[in-house]
């Protein structure tokens, strides 16, 4: 993540005996994922981690655990998909063949597994991917890149904002259920709200 943070000081956390029970168990649990995951094999966990890492520029290891537990999670649901692309696989079969082919374009590029790769390596191999620009077509002969790229970005960035770390970064006050927010007017906050650095 940015190394800026303009709400440094704030913890949206410590706002959490304002919530109702079922949201403060929610958010709760965010802040302590499961690190066994009931559909990644353990090297895809890994692989996964090291991708989102480089996707959010975020190293955390308590935000990355979450997401890739979150992502894990919706794989091994059996809640189906609410809408699929014509020709894009489902989406347990789109992950996998996408992360083996993320596996399979760092060697093509660097002859390497993507966690050895420098951070500026991991990234172009990521590029390289998001454009269908790839080295091993072979590797992508069942799953458009671009379309593994688009569905893990979204999916990234769903999971990753709705932590509450993350929360505290972007100055992201949580739920307001039950307490509600009062000053609405522009320019003007509660003071349970955030403050930029300085402010």
């Amino acid at each position: 993540m940015a190394k800026y943070r303009r709400y440094p000081s704030y913890d949206v956390w410590e706002q959490h005996q304002n919530w109702d029970v079922h949201t403060r168990q929610v958010v709760g649990a965010r802040k302590m994922p499961q690190v066994a995951h009931r559909y990644l094999q353990q090297a895809e966990a890994l692989l996964l981690q090291a991708v989102v890492s480089v996707l959010v520029d975020d190293h955390r290891l308590e935000v990355l655990t979450f997401v890739v537990a979150h992502l894990d999670d919706s794989l091994a649901s059996t809640v189906g998909e609410s809408q699929r692309k014509v020709g894009v696989p489902p989406k347990k079969e789109l992950y996998r063949l996408g992360l083996a082919g993320v596996e399979a374009e760092s060697h093509a590029a660097y002859g390497t597994e993507f966690g050895a790769l420098s951070a500026a390596e991991q990234q172009e191999v990521l590029r390289r991917i998001s454009a269908g620009n790839v080295k091993d077509t072979e590797a992508w002969s069942q799953v458009a890149p671009v379309d593994f790229f688009k569905k893990l970005l979204h999916d990234t960035v769903q999971a990753y904002y709705s932590h509450p770390l993350v929360w505290s970064d972007i100055g992201y006050g949580g739920p307001a259920y039950p307490r509600g927010y009062v000053r609405v007017e522009k320019g003007l906050t509660d003071p349970w709200e955030a403050r930029a650095d300085g402010e």
